[in-house]
């Protein structure tokens, strides 16, 4: 049966229960991170600043423009917060959905929803898109790439007809792919799991038609969306971005999607600094694993078979992660993940169940699983995240509340090094999303003071007119010379995170 039955609300309540329970403390805990900063102080009522638009995300600009122009304080960015996390659990039942009725055919898939709705609710991106507020697109973009596919997958699917397609099910796939497009493209390779699973899995046929058709619309609606995008972009008179541009090294792009984004993909939930040796290790023995395995379930007899099944997996691995291919840029943050971490998460699950057949075995590995999953999902959002920033954030509002007075017009920002908390803490850094402060990066510092100064005059007017000067490090700002008088305001992040510092 495809329905919902009691047994999946008691699993759902249960998804529910689990994010509360790791992101609880967001509800109490004031903080500000980083691009938040620039989105707070520049997207005031009547201004017509906008950073997402000539990207092609719409609806992305739209959504953040509207949240942060209803609010005037670092405090209210709980809100919006709160508003992301909302977004996700009105999504979570349409994912588990989705996915209980792509997986229904196969006996022994029962619980692959609630075990792939544990691994998206315990994510990076799931937990970036609740704490930090600039990211509260994605739940839209990744749940309607899903639901794109979905509508496809399931309308052709018995369809015996080779290329027919109804047409209410086309305009819904097309309405919700080009609302994941223009939301954030990365989320639109959601679309792929579907026919990803129809492809691997077990129990179904008609393997390669149901397969190149889904792959055929992909690449269809990212024709569509271009022209759209370029349309826009002409119509609008719009100076192009430099994240819209096209690589010219196609095989470079190769080699850095099989030595970044795939690796962090089989790392799951487990923040693992991008140069360990043990990270680089691991993600090797579980890719070349995962095709030992497909030997090994195809037979020596199917040898073609085995080599197919891994072409099309990894072709799928790559195209889930298109947007970023093609584009100039090379950075594989968190956020852009989702996609292919869901495909390689449904590769993985599905194979473990397919060798496993002993009931009891897959009851061990199924709670191991949710142990680590739980554990890892709370660890990366309450210590690696949560508790540093927070600490920081605590650090500058006090100092900042302390030393301040109507006669400061200028402040000498000492910023920390990126790897203050991995030093403090003994964090792991995951690109500008996990354990780094917030006040590392340069375009922070200025919006930051002129917000905390508006907040403590009641006077934007006040803030505009402060001037921020900011310094890598302490050696830099000596070596500069500028003069500290009574009108001058210096913060010294770097002790103000790690006072020992002052001791050395």
């Amino acid at each position: 049966m495809t329905g919902l039955q009691r047994k999946d609300f008691y699993l759902l309540a249960f998804l529910f229960l689990v994010v509360l329970l790791i992101f609880f403390p967001l509800f109490y805990t004031d903080y500000i991170y980083t691009d938040e900063a620039v989105q707070l102080w520049l997207y005031w009522p009547g201004s017509d600043f906008s950073m997402f638009a000539a990207q092609g995300r719409w609806i992305t600009e739209l959504l953040i423009a509207k949240s942060f122009k209803a609010i005037n304080t670092i405090h209210g960015i709980t809100y919006i917060r709160i508003f992301g996390l909302a977004m996700w659990l009105v999504c979570l039942p349409v994912w588990y959905t989705i996915v209980k009725r792509i997986a229904a055919r196969g006996p022994g898939y029962e619980y692959l929803p609630f075990f792939t709705c544990l691994y998206l609710v315990t994510s990076l991106q799931f937990s970036i898109t609740v704490q930090w507020a600039s990211c509260i697109e994605l739940p839209i973009a990744n749940t309607a790439g899903l639901l794109s596919g979905a509508i496809l997958y399931l309308a052709i699917r018995d369809n015996e007809k080779k290329w027919s397609l109804p047409v209410p099910a086309g305009l819904g796939a097309a309405v919700a792919g080009l609302v994941s497009l223009s939301t954030y493209q990365s989320g639109f390779g959601c679309f792929l799991v579907p026919f990803l699973f129809h492809y691997i899995s077990a129990y179904t046929t008609r393997k390669e038609v149901v397969f190149v058709k889904g792959l055929a619309f992909y690449f269809l609606m990212y024709a569509v969306y271009f022209v759209l995008f370029k349309v826009w972009v002409t119509v609008n008179h719009v100076a192009s971005d430099p994240r819209t541009g096209f690589t010219a090294e196609p095989f470079d792009k190769l080699l850095f999607f099989f030595s970044h984004p795939l690796k962090r993909a089989f790392w799951f939930n487990i923040i693992i600094d991008g140069d360990n040796k043990l990270g680089r290790a691991a993600y090797k023995v579980l890719l070349v694993g995962w095709m030992l395995l497909a030997f090994i379930r195809f037979g020596k007899a199917k040898w073609l078979s085995a080599i197919k099944y891994i072409v099309a997996v990894l072709l799928v691995f790559m195209i889930s992660y298109l947007p970023s291919l093609v584009v100039k840029e090379s950075y594989s943050s968190n956020r852009t993940l989702l996609a292919i971490n869901m495909c390689v998460w449904i590769v993985c699950a599905e194979m473990v169940l397919y060798i496993v057949k002993s009931i009891q075995l897959r009851r061990i590995v199924a709670f191991s699983v949710a142990t680590v999953l739980l554990i890892s999902g709370w660890y990366n959002f309450n210590r690696q995240f949560l508790k540093p920033i927070h600490e920081e954030y605590m650090a500058v509002k006090n100092h900042v509340q302390q030393h301040y007075n109507k006669n400061i017009t200028t402040v000498y920002f000492i910023k920390p090094t990126e790897d203050a908390f991995s030093r403090k803490h003994h964090l792991q850094i995951s690109m500008d999303e996990f354990g780094v402060p917030s006040t590392f990066f340069e375009w922070v510092p200025e919006p930051l003071m002129q917000q905390m100064v508006a907040e403590i005059t009641g006077d934007r007017q006040t803030g505009q007119k402060l001037t921020v000067k900011f310094w890598p490090d302490k050696e830099s700002f000596t070596q500069s010379g500028e003069a500290i008088t009574n009108k001058v305001l210096v913060l010294n992040v770097p002790e103000l995170i790690d006072p020992k510092i002052s001791a050395h």
